[in-house]
């Protein structure tokens, strides 16, 4: 989040007012204010949508502005930090703003909790997991392959020539069966039919996931506020001095 605060540049501009005017400043400078963190929250909504690869609208709605009042001359843009009981747009985009390792996923943490995936280690899709249409991880197969890790259970359907039995095992980062240690770190699905079996990963195991910094907000936010700004003032102002006389 950004702080957006003109108070010693309005000082400036009030010393040459005369009285009438100078007493319309707080007025102006907070719908001022107001409009220019609207600017600053569009730009952003912009930027994301240029520098994102298919964006969520979850995504797309995180940004936000304050509103400014003569009593707080001041507004706030950012990107909204609450979840309603899941991870925030804030805890999600975080390392978009400052680089460095993201945080866990929700499912990095349910596959924490389960033993699956060891401290430091992130997951990410392979060839077994489907995407949705902005390139994540489907939520009901996710919550399928932990449901089928947490039970260890096959399962089975079908009859006949279409009868299958899947099974979803870890192959662990260390320490693994010598049945499986030639095969990658991750989350494993095993389907076995009447033609024979197939293995494919779903969920690949890799050391961090570092993310260089992609929105500069403060170089954003200073660029919007020099250029919008004073012609926000200055119809404010106009309106005011309207409305007064």
């Amino acid at each position: 989040m950004i702080r957006i605060d003109v108070s010693d540049n309005i000082k400036e501009v009030t010393k040459q007012l005369d009285d009438l005017a100078r007493k319309q400043v707080p007025f102006a400078t907070a719908r001022a204010l107001t409009a220019t963190g609207r600017d600053v929250r569009q730009g952003l909504t912009n930027t994301m949508g240029s520098v994102f690869a298919s964006p969520t609208s979850f995504v797309m709605r995180s940004p936000f502005s304050t509103v400014a009042t003569k009593a707080k001359p001041e507004v706030t843009v950012g990107i909204k930090d609450q979840g309603n009981g899941r991870a925030s747009p804030a805890d999600y985009l975080k390392e978009h703003f400052s680089g460095g390792a993201r945080g866990f996923k929700p499912m990095e943490l349910a596959m924490q909790s389960i033993g699956a995936l060891p401290g430091g280690w992130r997951a990410i899709p392979a060839a077994g997991m489907k995407l949705d249409r902005n390139g994540n991880p489907n939520r009901n197969q996710v919550r399928e392959v932990l449901g089928a890790l947490k039970s260890a259970m096959r399962v089975h359907s079908g009859k006949g020539k279409r009868a299958q039995t899947i099974t979803v095992f870890v192959r662990p980062v260390n320490g693994a069966p010598k049945r499986i240690e030639h095969l990658a770190p991750g989350i494993w699905r095993r389907t076995n039919t009447a033609s024979g079996a197939k293995l494919e990963p779903v969920f690949l195991f890799v050391r961090g996931a570092d993310y260089q910094k992609v929105i500069d907000l403060p170089k954003l936010t200073a660029e919007i506020v020099q250029a919008k700004f004073a012609g926000h003032f200055n119809t404010a102002m106009q309106d005011a001095l309207r409305t007064a006389r």
